[in-house]
């Protein structure tokens, strides 16, 4: 497979600093940011969509930091809002105004949001929102359904605590059935379930509004983890834009364009009643990144923001259906839907395999960062020139693979 295609881009310094990394950093890095070219890898900066390795070469990218990147990397409304809060000190012994102006618009813009709560980072805030719902519930198990994070209670890979994850349990999406089993096998056992509430797959009709009836009726809180999907399906999450609402709920990523903001909300009698549960931490509720949301949704709220997502995504995935129907590539995956869309492949035998790997490399040569395996994410930044050249690239990518095998 590898005499296939071979790069024609040079990463002479990024694998220099990959080898110093290695001497420095565990693994060399995050476990979920390690690679080898033809992917990039070590990333110098970045600008609007676009990035650049440590060797120069550039990409349209549409992993976006895995989403956290609303706006456009050193998006300037942003980056004004921050400098200026760290000015003035980014850290203090009690509460800052931004917090609560910040609280204010989350209430205002989610569904869900009446009492809200700050946290760091996704896997932070689901941690802190499955404990809240314990309290709340005085019950131990947790059902899923996504990822939720690295922490223990939704992992149980090296190094978790066992008996942590044996009180977490998984249900099929779009499958009630699945979570109707999993409360005739665990009866008044279930604190809560948290779910991504779409992904690569949309909900089928009247699948989330079951849940949540399921849910309710075995007296257990329905939490949805919109960590991906807020501030991208709608500036109210996706639960704004399905019309269901949770009882908590989970944002972060796009909240803040890059920064590592993160918030629970939930309904205030679900919220007043655990409000003395020990949640607290010394960074959470960091005024810069406050700013930083502030920041992002008052640019997503006057650029109508959420209206030139859809646009793009559905450009993208339009012109994918086309090409790949136009080139009769049946084994072509296209998913997801809006800002989160998704084009992909189902392989399986050699022939294809070998189609893909050569597109996905042919593709990185010719400047585009395009996630494999994981669900894309569309910016402010992507212009409509972002949009076509990535629909050029990946046709001249896929027909090249076609004759190379």
């Amino acid at each position: 497979m590898g005499s296939d295609y071979t790069t024609n881009r040079d990463f002479t310094r990024s694998l220099q600093l990959r080898g110093k990394a290695e001497k420095f950093i565990v693994g060399g890095g995050q476990p979920h940011k390690r690679s080898n070219p033809p992917d990039p890898v070590i990333i110098d900066y970045g600008k609007g969509c676009h990035i650049w390795d440590a060797d120069g070469n550039e990409y349209i990218d549409y992993l976006m930091a895995y989403g956290p990147v609303l706006l456009g990397y050193a998006y300037p409304r942003v980056m004004e809002a921050v400098t200026e809060q760290i000015k003035r000190g980014n850290i203090f012994n009690v509460g800052h105004p931004l917090e609560i102006e910040l609280a204010e618009k989350l209430v205002e813009l989610i569904p869900s949001a009446e009492r809200v709560t700050y946290f760091v980072g996704g896997s932070d805030a689901t941690t802190g929102a499955v404990k809240l719902a314990r309290a709340y519930t005085n019950r131990d198990k947790v059902v899923r359904s996504g990822y939720h994070g690295w922490h223990d209670w939704c992992h149980s890979e090296a190094g978790a605590l066992k008996a942590t994850a044996q009180n977490t349990l998984s249900m099929e999406y779009n499958d009630l059935v699945s979570l109707s089993d999993l409360f005739k096998e665990n009866k008044d056992e279930i604190a809560c379930v948290i779910m991504e509430p779409t992904g690569y797959q949309l909900p089928e009709e009247g699948y989330l509004e079951d849940v949540k009836s399921l849910c309710h009726e075995n007296n257990t809180l329905l939490i949805f983890d919109e960590v991906k999907t807020g501030f991208r399906y709608s500036l109210g999450g996706a639960q704004e834009y399905f019309g269901i609402t949770p009882d908590m709920s989970v944002f972060s990523k796009a909240m803040a364009n890059g920064f590592g903001i993160a918030a629970v909300v939930g309904k205030k009698e679900i919220m007043d009643e655990v409000a003395g549960v020990w949640v607290a931490a010394t960074f959470h509720g960091e005024v810069s990144m406050v700013a930083a949301a502030l920041a992002t949704i008052a640019e997503m709220e006057e650029k109508d923001g959420i209206t030139y997502l859809w646009d793009q995504g559905e450009k993208l995935l339009n012109g994918y259906r086309e090409i790949t129907e136009r080139l009769n590539i049946d084994f072509a995956r296209i998913e997801g839907a809006g800002s989160m869309p998704f084009f992909g492949f189902n392989g399986g035998d050699d022939k294809k395999d070998r189609i893909i790997d050569i597109f996905y490399k042919k593709t990185l040569d010719d400047g585009l960062y395009l996630p494999r395996g994981h669900i894309w994410f569309v910016s402010l930044s992507h212009r409509d020139e972002d949009i076509a050249r990535t629909l050029e690239i990946s046709e001249s990518a896929l027909k090249y693979a076609k004759q190379k095998v």
